[in-house]
């Protein structure tokens, strides 16, 4: 392929963020970040695009992981659009130097605001508010595009920036997710489906005596929790009274990893 685009994504978001730019890119791949596809070590795509969202203010630990080990075109286009709820933080800063580590340049970087979907903290968006981030998303992937196709340096900068990228930082360093997951648990709605299990990109769930076993090694995306079909899974107390949410436009199926 002519361009590649690896993803990260727990409820869809990133997915459909990447699959409305690669619909307009055209000859575009798009491959999941998750542990199955760890083992991806070289791509020969000259334009090369890295879609997640933003956890804790930084970048999922996969996806680092994933960054980290994969090795790239020296001369490749390579960009990067983050998903975020309520700010970009220092992702796009932390990648930025995890690819200078390889010495890749990061050549552009976008931000897509998207419906927040970390309801072990607040309640799901509401319908009317999921709607206005959906119609923006719709313009700002034909901004994207067009700057991709151009192949434009487009970058960040400013005080505004700066001070998001810091704070940011300051955040992430505490963000400890993979023992996270010894607060989740399954009500009496649990049939055993095994949804949980196929949608963790961590593998991080084993079905044991038809119920979930989670492994410590969780992401905290919440794709086990927002994905299940009896919305059994918990998380603390918290959850019981909440919603829950996914991106309306994607099907479970397209993340299994099997």
């Amino acid at each position: 392929m002519e361009s590649t685009i690896y993803c990260f994504s727990g409820t869809g978001n990133s997915l459909k963020v990447a699959r409305d730019i690669a619909l307009e890119l055209k000859d575009t791949e798009i491959v999941q970040i998750c542990t199955n596809n760890m083992n991806i070590d070289n791509t020969l795509s000259n334009k090369i695009g890295f879609v997640f969202p933003v956890y804790a203010s930084g970048i999922p630990f996969l996806v680092k992981k994933f960054i980290k080990e994969i090795r790239l075109k020296k001369d490749a286009y390579v960009y990067t659009v983050v998903t975020f709820g309520s700010a970009a933080g220092a992702s796009i800063k932390q990648l930025e130097e995890l690819l200078t580590d390889k010495g890749i340049k990061l050549s552009s970087a976008f931000k897509v605001k998207m419906p927040g979907n970390y309801q072990v903290i607040y309640a799901p968006y509401s319908e009317e508010k999921q709607k206005e981030c959906f119609d923006d998303e719709k313009e700002k992937i034909s901004e994207i595009v067009k700057s991709l196709n151009n192949n434009e340096i487009v970058g960040f900068s400013g005080l505004g920036e700066s001070l998001m990228r810091t704070v940011g930082g300051m955040i992430y360093g505490s963000f400890s997710p993979y023992k996270k997951d010894k607060d989740f648990w399954t009500d009496k709605n649990c049939n055993g489906c095994g949804t949980c299990s196929k949608v963790c990109p961590a593998s991080n769930i084993e079905m044991m005596e038809g119920k979930p076993q989670w492994q410590h090694k969780c992401e905290q995306c919440l794709a086990c929790m927002q994905w299940c079909p009896q919305k059994s899974i918990q998380y603390k107390k918290v959850t019981i009274k909440r919603g829950r949410y996914h991106h309306p436009d994607v099907d479970v199926t397209e993340l299994f990893h099997l």
